[in-house]
């Protein structure tokens, strides 16, 4: 603990400094000064706990020093140092919190009777000032996690505190709008911003600035990751997100996409408000060139989707014919198809990221081949939210040659019998024979029919029954994909043919199997 002894005589400063026991009340610290002017600096410098002050100094006395410990605000406990004859100056100690006084000339009990009863107080005022910050800080770390799990509890139309909305300005006949906020490529920044630091700041940014104006409040959706909302009762909505998308830049270095939804004429109405701005989102064209990504329901257009079927097959031809330029192929009808429409949905980049991953997962087991690379579509976003198109399509390409490139290595290395079951693999729709074998390989069909059955417990007829079963399977999940044309597609031209092989194959019938799969 510090003290601070005030007195303009020397001798007087001496005294207390020789009389007090200080080690008894664990005070180790004294400092003197000459005058209430000089005192000022030091309690500003050394916040001391305890202060002796004389009433009678020069250019600044103890009545004048008290005004200003009290307007400051401070802890420290003052005893005032007086004379008999002082007692309009005890007033004065008195009126601006003095806790005790001591006559000229001090007596050594009662300075350090004095001394004690000060110290015990201030030991007992600053453990209150402690429970009650400790108080107030939890309070202000739960108040946001109150306010984010009320607030996600209205877009989830569930029970919510509506009257923590009067406290950021709003009232019952004001019309809102929900705004989401889509956080992307948190991953990128982990080391320099943690998670929890990004919603901090943008909530932080944004929170302040609808503050100042009324006109909203900002949230954390904790039912969702990567989403901060916002309710919006101003004006000119798509300003103020301008405006804050304007700072959100210059202090974070992660991009967001924003979503404006309609306005809602009841409070009781934001989870509705919620979908739309999802579906906005969903829905954004990504080939627009909007100077911030900011979307309203009027930039959503209608388009026509790329065909997912037709995209799987030829990308199993691809790979099945080994080459890169069918591939090709397939990314310039894709691009033909979009730049026609002028629109790239971000929901049709999501799907085609997706199955395009599928189909890269199905064709590492399958060749039980490692690749490391993936494609994240976080990592393909600009500064200004924006999708790297052309970046997105060359490393997609870049792992479609890798297998390819890892699949001719590793067919190079496989036995006769291998190839032959791989070439089943690649052409069960044909019509495949044991002397077609012979003369392709240069093996008897006695050699094949009996190294096949050793090596994969079932001869090549049934294998490639079961081959074409397993495609059919899979063909079967496309509800828009006839029975016939699946039978034509995976080698029999006879459909009825193809049902009885089916069904004796999987125990029920291919439109039964198709039905069972679209109920699950």
């Amino acid at each position: 603990m510090n003290v601070l002894i005030i007195d303009d005589e020397k001798h007087v400063r001496e005294g207390i400094k020789l009389l007090a026991d200080w080690e008894s009340v664990n005070i180790h610290s004294i400092i003197e000064a000459e005058n209430g002017k000089i005192a000022q600096d030091m309690i500003k410098k050394f916040r001391p706990e305890i202060i002796f002050t004389d009433m009678k100094m020069p250019e600044l006395d103890g009545r004048e020093l008290l005004k200003w410990i009290s307007e400051e605000g401070l802890s420290s406990k003052v005893i005032v140092i007086t004379g008999y004859d002082d007692y309009e100056y005890m007033r004065e100690a008195i009126k601006y919190g003095a806790s005790d006084y001591l006559l000229k000339p001090i007596d050594p009990e009662t300075l350090n009777s004095t001394l004690l009863k000060g110290v015990n107080q201030w030991k007992k005022e600053e453990l209150k000032r402690v429970e009650s910050y400790k108080e107030l800080r939890i309070v202000n770390e739960l108040r946001p996690f109150y306010r984010d799990q009320h607030l996600t509890n209205a877009l989830l139309k569930e029970q919510f505190d509506q009257t923590m909305l009067k406290e950021f300005g709003y009232n019952d006949e004001q019309k809102m709008k929900v705004i989401l906020l889509k956080l992307l490529n948190l991953e990128s920044f982990k080391e320099i911003w943690p998670e929890e630091i990004c919603y901090f700041s943008i909530l932080n940014i944004a929170n302040e600035y609808l503050h100042t104006n009324q006109s909203g409040v900002a949230f954390r959706n904790l039912q969702k990751s990567h989403e901060i909302c916002l309710f919006y009762w101003g004006k000119d909505e798509k300003d103020t997100m301008e405006e804050l998308m304007k700072q959100f830049y210059s202090i974070v270095p992660f991009p967001i996409h924003v979503a404006i939804g309609e306005r809602i004429e009841r409070l009781n109405d934001v989870s509705f408000g919620y979908l739309q701005a999802i579906k906005i989102v969903n829905e954004m064209n990504v080939l627009s060139n909007n100077r911030t990504p900011l979307f309203t329901a009027i930039d959503i257009k209608e388009y026509q989707p790329i065909n997912l079927v037709e995209l799987i097959r030829v990308l199993d031809i691809s790979m099945e014919k080994q080459d890169i330029l069918i591939y090709d192929d397939l990314v310039r009808s894709i691009r033909q198809h979009v730049l026609q429409q002028n629109y790239l949905s971000l929901s049709q980049v999501i799907t085609l990221n997706r199955e395009f991953s599928m189909f890269v997962e199905r064709w590492k087991e399958k060749l039980t081949i490692q690749i490391e690379e993936t494609i994240n579509l976080d990592f393909y976003w600009d500064a200004n939210g924006h999708l790297m198109i052309q970046k997105l399509l060359n490393d997609q390409r870049d792992i479609m040659l890798k297998i390819i490139q890892l699949q001719s290595n590793h067919e190079k290395e496989v036995s006769s019998i291998e190839k032959i079951a791989r070439f089943i693999q690649i052409n069960y729709e044909e019509d495949i024979s044991l002397q077609e074998f012979s003369e392709r390989f240069y093996l008897s069909r006695e050699y094949i029919s009996r190294k096949f059955k050793q090596m994969y417990g079932e001869n090549i007829s049934d294998y490639i029954v079961r081959i074409r079963i397993e495609k059919a399977k899979e063909l079967l999940k496309f509800p828009n994909l006839k029975i016939y044309e699946i039978a034509n597609r995976i080698g029999y031209q006879d459909d009825k043919y193809f049902r009885k092989v089916f069904k004796k194959a999987v125990g029920i019938t291919p439109s039964d199997y198709r039905k069972n799969f679209e109920e699950q």
